[in-house]
């Protein structure tokens, strides 16, 4: 979710969020200790639960289709339905080795991280479709295990497309902080092809061009 003013507006007009939902804007790139997002969320939560309040007071009830409806059902319980397939377990530790190795997640180089992107593309286009449940508690796995691998996809595609190194993001082949061309946020959303778009939002500045504050 990306912020789009400073009353906890997401870029999904009618939803409104806070804290860390909110693109961790308050402590960017920085390892925090343990608690320092209470101020945060506590405070946007506030706003949050306001603001929201208010759309819905003058928001028009749209119908969903029952065509629509199942659709979305069938497509929540099809690990469920499934007879063969790969557990969610298997496929969250395949994930976690990818991704936990310092290599990868600390110190970076490019090679390596498009390495361990095409692992988690091989995960996402021919693991997670066939990802099958026993009962309702490895269906909330699955879906857990389906998010966990987007998440992944974002973190490498937006560790290569950030070509510096800046407080806990660090790149052995681009070492140096570069303000010139990176004092930005990354946004990544869905394009029309429904593939993974980044785009750089500079520092005090809203996603639409316009100061903040």
């Amino acid at each position: 979710l990306v912020p789009i003013s400073d009353r906890c507006a997401t870029d999904i007009s009618g939803l409104y969020a806070a804290g860390d939902a909110l693109g961790s804007h308050m402590s960017g790139g920085i390892y925090t200790q343990v608690g320092s997002s209470l101020a945060g969320f506590a405070v946007q939560g506030a706003i949050a639960g306001r603001e929201a309040a208010d759309y819905a007071k003058s928001a028009v009830s749209r119908k969903i289709s029952a065509a629509k409806l199942h659709g979305i059902k069938n497509e929540i319980v099809a690990p469920l339905k499934r007879e063969a397939g790969y557990s969610p377990t298997w496929v969250t530790q395949t994930l976690q080795g990818i991704l936990i190795p310092n290599f990868v997640l600390y110190i970076k180089r490019g090679s390596i991280l498009q390495a361990a992107l095409a692992y988690v593309e091989e995960l996402r286009d021919h693991h997670l479709p066939m990802l099958i449940a026993k009962d309702m508690h490895e269906l909330r796995l699955a879906h857990e295990t389906k998010n966990m691998i987007i998440s992944a996809e974002m973190k490498l595609r937006a560790s290569l497309f950030r070509t510096e190194s800046r407080l806990s993001h660090y790149r052995l082949d681009y070492p140096e902080l570069d303000d010139k061309n990176w004092r930005a946020w990354i946004n990544i959303y869905k394009g029309a092809d429904g593939k993974m778009k980044l785009e750089k939002q500079p520092f005090g500045y809203w996603p639409d061009g316009k100061p903040i504050g």
